[in-house]
């Protein structure tokens, strides 16, 4: 486990980290502060999720957003289609993860950013 001063700077790095990120890409939580406070953190995968949510969808989701809104980057009617998905599907995910170990947690998550990465990867080098 990480001494509490390098973990309290560990902590302010990636989030500065992760916060860039998120404004540049539109991407973060699963895809980044998890991996990140599993690896340099020693987080367990679930611990990592739940800390995830409470840091990103408040600030980071609302101030992001804003300023696509404001850059007129923001489809209301998928948005707004999508999010009943979202708030459904976030219940029922949180659920069924508590039911899996961490171990084979973080193996399906890693798998899950494998082929969404390598998808993402291919076809922007293919267009």
């Amino acid at each position: 486990m990480i001494d509490s001063r390098r973990r309290w700077i560990g902590s302010l790095l990636i989030g500065a980290v992760v916060g860039v990120c998120s404004g540049l890409f539109g991407i973060t939580g699963g895809a980044l502060l998890v991996p990140l406070l599993v690896l340099l953190l020693g987080f367990e995968q679930h611990r990592a999720q739940g800390t995830s949510l409470v840091a990103l969808v408040p600030p980071t989701g609302l101030l992001a957003f804003l300023n696509y809104w404001h850059a007129g980057e923001v489809s209301w009617r998928v948005g707004l289609l999508v999010m009943p998905g979202v708030f459904l599907g976030a219940i029922l995910g949180s659920r069924w993860a508590q039911k899996l170990r961490p171990q084979r947690m973080r193996r399906v998550f890693a798998a899950l950013l494998f082929v969404v990465g390598a998808w993402q990867a291919l076809s922007s080098w293919i267009r």
